[in-house]
């Protein structure tokens, strides 16, 4: 099934909601695959004056370069950068030097408004843009914050992609109730956003839920930190399912949940509807370690919590490899743990994430990686080596037990 990109299209979705940017021309250019030639040849046959980019990790060396021979190409256009991984730290890596040759600006907050705001501007230019809060620009030896993001107030007031119709039919649904997160783990890009106090309203949801069947979507990805991580978007997302039922009629919902949250309310929503993928973390069962990474962590919660999820819904517990402070044997006491629970098992090779470990680690951490693709190479309780080894013996490990085997993770199917 396609995985269309949803980011960016909310910000398509605030330009052509807005009546004053009626006259703008807007054109989306998602060609799903690594390929900077096309993508600058797409962007430059439009003769754009501004580009605005949509970053993520994976896609972090490829949208860098296509900015920086656009930039070339086109000068006077302004590039305006987006996205979880959209941050100065990420810019300020040996890698990537000169960020003035690539972008004019970075949105390192909610995108919908500020996108408007430079749409609206009269003059595109560089001190035009500085007139605009919620921007990082590049400047000599470093970076002009111009302000404040703005705060959206009401999250109801922003466009849906979905109810404007802009989304591909017959394809995922992104299911979005509130923004943000209570928690503040470190190793979660999640845990530097805003606390999780806006919610879109039951109204909103339900006009979300009915735009869902209208589009035939097959299926439906949560995008919340946690279904169960904000009470009243949980409830406004019941009550709406409660009128449209879509939820119970789609293919399969996919969604992570915090384990030690978890009610009977929360149990019998996921009893109702079709849930395909139910995502636990964990992370590790070491007090020291997730303490350290500002988790809060309770081992009996989470095991009850994993059994009475596990009897409702496929469930999959997360954990990661090379958490600073961790060790090989640690991580494989974690792993042994979680597949001893009646659930698959995900581990995931540690990754140095902006507004996590990039920018939130100890410096006793010593924290080392590859920029190309921010995979952890060494850390405090991890050598290089000790990757090497504790890598291949999940390769073996997986492959053992039937799973499954990526670049960053490693899939353990349930025992029987």
């Amino acid at each position: 099934m396609d995985l269309p990109s949803y980011g960016i299209k909310r910000i398509q979705a605030a330009v052509l909601g807005d009546p004053e940017l009626s006259h703008c021309e807007l054109k989306l250019i998602d060609l799903m695959r690594d390929d900077p030639d096309a993508y600058v040849e797409a962007i430059l046959e439009s003769k754009p004056d501004i580009v605005g980019i949509s970053m993520y990790v994976w896609s972090t060396p490829c949208m860098i370069e296509v900015a920086r021979r656009v930039k070339l190409e086109r000068p006077q256009c302004l590039v305006i950068f987006g996205g979880p991984s959209a941050r100065r730290e990420v810019f300020d890596l040996p890698i990537y030097p000169n960020p003035s040759e690539v972008l004019d600006a970075l949105v390192a907050a909610e995108g919908e408004l500020i996108f408007q705001q430079i749409s609206k501007l009269s003059k595109l230019s560089p001190q035009a843009l500085s007139q605009v809060s919620g921007l990082d620009m590049p400047v000599i030896n470093g970076w002009h914050q111009t302000g404040p993001s703005p705060a959206i107030e009401h999250l109801d007031h922003i466009e849906s992609p979905y109810q404007l119709g802009v989304m591909p039919k017959r394809t995922v649904a992104y299911l979005e109730t509130f923004r943000g997160c209570p928690m503040g783990c470190r190793f979660c890009e999640w845990g530097a956003t805003e606390k999780a106090s806006k919610v879109f309203s039951t109204e909103y949801l339900v006009r979300e839920l009915s735009a869902y069947r209208e589009a035939e979507a097959r299926s439906v990805f949560v995008v919340d930190a946690g279904l169960n991580l904000n009470a009243k978007a949980f409830r406004n997302l019941r009550e709406a399912e409660n009128e449209v039922k879509f939820l119970r009629e789609c293919s399969g919902i996919w969604a992570e949940i915090y384990p030690t949250n978890v009610r009977d309310e929360h149990l019998q929503f996921l009893s109702d509807v079709n849930i395909g993928y139910l995502g636990i973390g964990l992370q590790s069962i070491d007090p020291k370690v997730l303490k350290d990474q500002d988790r809060p962590f309770s081992m009996d919660r989470f095991e009850q919590a994993a059994r009475k999820l596990a009897e409702v819904a496929y469930c999959e517990i997360q954990i990661i490899m090379g958490l600073p402070g961790d060790t090989p044997e640690g991580f494989k006491k974690t792993l042994a743990f979680a597949r001893s629970l009646p659930v698959g098992v995900r581990a995931y090779h540690c990754l140095v994430l902006p507004d996590a470990l990039l920018s939130r680690s100890k410096p006793e951490w010593n924290v080392q990686f590859n920029p190309h693709n921010m995979m952890m190479t060494s850390c405090l309780g991890w050598s290089e080596r000790d990757f090497a080894s504790t890598r291949n013996y999940n390769n073996h490990q997986a492959q053992i037990s039937d799973g499954t085997a990526g670049d960053f993770w490693w899939f353990f199917p349930p025992q029987r």
